[in-house]
């Protein structure tokens, strides 16, 4: 068997009109690499795996359909990474594409040596990352995963997490994988978990380009009624694993615990608030819980959450 450069997870239900047009069109942006497609069936109804390997067959590619029964999305993405044999993987959701972004990010894995890239971060107040690292030039750019994790953690940065490109070997290696009982949350989490065993990172200089969402793609590859404090139970098992992994950076774990983890209840309180629920039921229910001793401000704690936070806790009728 050749060596297979890249191997395109698909996690797919239900998407038979679109999942072959997804694997022909990844696999002419990849047609000078050696690449392998699996696509992971959750239990689709339709004719979706029939369909997929009609496409893998007649197009001649490297490639198998795995079908993973009705778990979770992130059970499913667990199954393709660990069924894979390429050097690198990357995730691809249906419902959120971008084009021909895999070449360029395999150029820099080649130029660099990094084992988690993607494209150059956007951000509001931070263009790029801090501000040593982006006054860099180049081709690429190699921060540190506690520069990564910092300007995530405050929000001044931003990158989609459908569009990176990981080594397989450094995942396989600490064990990393997506937490299989969430279905909100889970690839936010596995990148804190990625980032908290220092890989090495590379920015490709490219400007990605979402694609159009097919109709139909990605609606079902996630429980219909999520439960959005999934979320918060996902970041608070980084945190654990953070403490431990992060002993000797007692500051990046104090960000954690009094930025990320109230921005992220706090987040999911406003979520609970447009769909109509009073502040006071929300309150209760973070209360019940245990979501509500979380949270907590320091020093380190942002302006604008802090005031997030007071109005939560001692103006309900102020918070929106």
């Amino acid at each position: 068997m050749a060596n297979v450069s890249v191997s395109v997870i698909i996690p797919c239900k239900n998407i038979m009109h679109q999942i072959g047009n997804i694997i022909i069109e990844i696999a002419e942006e990849l047609k000078d690499t050696e690449a392998e497609f699996i696509v992971i069936d959750m239990n689709s109804s339709d004719e979706s795996v029939i369909r997929a390997l009609e496409v893998i067959k007649k197009q001649d590619l490297r490639g198998c359909v795995i079908q993973s029964g009705g778990g979770s999305i992130s059970s499913a993405l667990n199954t393709g990474i660990y069924k894979s044999d390429g050097k690198y993987i990357t995730l691809v959701h249906p419902g959120r594409r971008y084009k021909n972004y895999i070449p360029a990010y395999l150029d820099t894995a080649d130029e660099t040596g990094a084992e988690f890239i993607i494209a150059k971060p956007s951000g509001d107040s931070a263009v790029s990352l801090s501000e040593n690292v982006r006054r860099k030039t180049g081709a690429s750019i190699k921060p540190n995963a506690a520069e990564v994790m910092s300007d995530l953690i405050y929000s001044r940065i931003y990158f989609d997490f459908y569009a990176l490109v990981l080594k397989r070997e450094f995942v396989l290696r600490h064990h990393i994988k997506f937490y299989e009982e969430c279905n909100y949350g889970y690839v936010e989490a596995f990148i804190y978990n990625l980032l908290l065993h220092s890989p090495q990172i590379a920015f490709s200089d490219i400007t990605l380009e979402r694609l159009p969402e097919s109709a139909g793609a990605g609606k079902e590859t996630a429980s219909e009624n999520i439960n959005c404090y999934e979320r918060i139970d996902a970041m608070l098992k980084v945190y654990e694993t953070m403490k431990l992994q992060r002993r000797e950076n007692l500051r990046l774990v104090e960000m954690f615990e009094c930025q990320k983890l109230p921005s992220v209840i706090m987040s999911v309180a406003n979520m609970l608030r447009k769909q109509g629920f009073s502040t006071a039921a929300i309150k209760k229910s973070l209360k019940v819980k245990g979501y509500s001793t979380y949270l907590k401000v320091s020093s380190l704690t942002s302006p604008e959450l802090k005031k997030k936070i007071f109005q939560f806790k001692l103006l309900p009728w102020a918070f929106q």
